[in-house]
């Protein structure tokens, strides 16, 4: 064969080299997937909330521990209004996503608190569960990571269960879950030039992208000591922009560095314009108002 007169190993060669579908290349290196293979923009009966939402359901059937990741800039947009249909009588730890976007004179426990007061705002019940936290974390730079994933395996361990990630589409679970297996396989993986060939190698395990919908099933994970975690498909939270967003938008919408304060004095007939997404106009015969925005891209 051609593979023996180029002296390849086909075996060896699949070994080394990591094997993804179409559908998460496209995910992986542009950010984009067809909306056949879309959730919430396909006819696709496997691909339909209902599905996802059936496999999350039988978790209150069981003990388990759950995490469940939300967007701090978009709070409302990523909490699971079936959050506590899912989990049922079992701990939840809230990790708030994006803490290391937050601006540089907000405190953490200002902002867990603020996690706190909107929980109890959208009647989010199961946090009070025994074992139940507001964790603030950044599945990007790792920060509060470590701390939140021991207290849920001290959790696991004195209930003997699995841990499941959930949360609504494009949260951040399956960044999370790379930074935790990155972790747990740092002490042991070489180090490797940074080649293009080696761009796929470099890649998380579990497919991560800026598209909501990206994670299709349960994700089994080894994450040592005997216990397991689960990555679990998004759910896509009724009414809210991102869904609606194309994946470029998306890129320019999503923020990626720090957001601060910036403040204008909008006179009436005078508006500000947030991007194409919105625009705060003063009306009427009113005296100036001093609007705050937090800008990061």
């Amino acid at each position: 064969t051609m593979a023996e007169e180029l002296g390849l190993d086909l075996l060896e060669l699949t070994k080394e080299k990591k094997t993804i579908c179409k559908r998460c290349h496209g995910l992986q290196n542009f950010g984009e997937a067809p909306e056949m293979l879309r959730p919430g923009w396909t006819d696709e009966p496997m691909l339909s909330q209902e599905k996802f939402r059936n496999l999350l359901l039988p978790l209150r059937e069981k003990p388990a521990v759950i995490i469940a990741l939300v967007d701090l800039f978009d709070f409302s947009g990523s909490i699971l209004p079936e959050l506590d249909a899912i989990a049922g009588d079992n701990p939840v730890i809230v990790a708030a996503n994006k803490a290391d976007l937050l601006p540089s004179k907000m405190g953490q426990t200002r902002a867990e608190n603020w996690v706190r007061r909107e929980l109890e705002y959208l009647g989010v019940q199961s946090i009070a569960n025994i074992g139940g936290a507001v964790r603030l974390v950044s599945c990007k730079t790792g920060f509060g990571v470590s701390q939140m994933l021991a207290k849920a395996r001290g959790l696991a361990e004195d209930m003997d269960c699995d841990i499941f990630v959930v949360g609504a589409a494009n949260a951040g679970k399956s960044t999370l879950v790379n930074h935790i297996l990155a972790k747990n396989d740092k002490s042991s993986a070489p180090k490797m030039k940074k080649r293009a060939g080696n761009a796929n190698a470099r890649k998380g395990a579990v497919t991560a992208s800026p598209l909501p919908g990206t994670t299709l099933e349960f994700i089994k994970i080894d994450i040592g000591h005997g216990q397991t975690l689960f990555d679990t498909p998004g759910l896509l939270v009724p009414n809210t922009l991102t869904q609606r967003l194309t994946p470029a938008e998306l890129k320019m919408v999503v923020p990626r560095k720090q957001v601060e304060p910036i403040t204008f004095r909008v006179a009436s007939g005078k508006a500000v314009l947030v991007g194409g997404l919105a625009r705060i106009e003063v009306i009427g015969d009113s005296k100036p108002f001093l609007f705050t925005f937090f800008v990061s891209n």
